[in-house]
């Protein structure tokens, strides 16, 4: 077991993640802030996600595939070159 000391601030945000009177702070603590890992550690999680269907694949591409070809959205930042013209 371990003392901490936290603001009035600090204190009062995390007991507003209380669900109850019982509830220990060390509880709330666990289950609010993640562990920190590793890309290796979020790989594994993503193994363990069951596969997308069919259907779900094709509706995540079809929101997001156009970020597959960087030619379908143009850098806003980059400067027009001299033989072009802006849009």
């Amino acid at each position: 077991m371990k003392t901490i000391t936290l603001s009035e601030e600090a204190y009062q945000r995390l007991k507003s993640w209380k669900t109850d009177a019982s509830e220990s702070f060390s509880k709330v603590v666990l289950k609010t802030v993640s562990k920190r890992g590793t890309a290796g550690d979020m790989d594994e999680a993503f193994a363990q996600l069951p596969k997308l269907t069919g259907r779900q694949a094709e509706a995540i591409e079809a929101e997001a595939g156009w970020a597959n070809d960087w030619r379908s959205s143009p850098d806003p930042w980059a400067r027009p070159s001299v033989n072009e013209s802006a849009p």
